[in-house]
């Protein structure tokens, strides 16, 4: 029995037919950091292709906005690129973006707590803020996977 590297297996899949769209998909999203700044590929994503429209979520609306007035040359830079499939035109949201460096509550429960008096959760055994306690007897966490809390409370 030969071990084959899994990168190897996932070629071998990837060049199957049928998986077209997931090689241009991949080739799309490395197309979109080689022509923009990083700065500016920090703060968007390729979300969706359709009809050849390309459509980017932004993490602001102002960002959505700047970008459309270069679309056109955005457009032209990405389809000058051989390894990435043809694009029409693009599409710059301000919805859809997820932003990579921040952990969701259910990935990590760790606090870090600068000042002010921190107090052990009855709930996780997690450090928490006293107001937090006080205000739903456990911590911001477990007060969203309770229900208790209705919104997100940003880390």
């Amino acid at each position: 029995m030969s071990l084959t590297s899994i990168a190897s297996i996932t070629s071998a899949i990837q060049n199957q037919p049928g998986w077209e769209g997931v090689r241009d998909w991949g080739a799309i999203v490395q197309a979109w950091s080689q022509i923009v700044s990083p700065a500016i590929a920090e703060r968007t994503q390729p979300r969706s292709l359709s009809r050849g429209i390309l459509t980017i979520a932004t993490n602001s609306s102002s960002l959505a906005h700047q970008l459309t007035f270069g679309r056109q040359a955005l457009c032209q830079r990405f389809n000058r690129l051989e390894s990435a499939p043809s694009i029409v035109d693009l599409r710059f949201v301000a919805v859809g973006y997820t932003d990579r460096s921040v952990v969701t509550a259910t990935e990590d429960r760790s606090v870090s707590i600068d000042s002010g008096d921190v107090v052990i959760c009855s709930q996780c055994n997690c450090r928490a803020r006293e107001g937090e306690l006080r205000r739903w007897n456990v911590c911001r966490f477990c007060a969203i996977d309770l229900g208790i809390c209705c919104q997100k409370v940003p880390m």
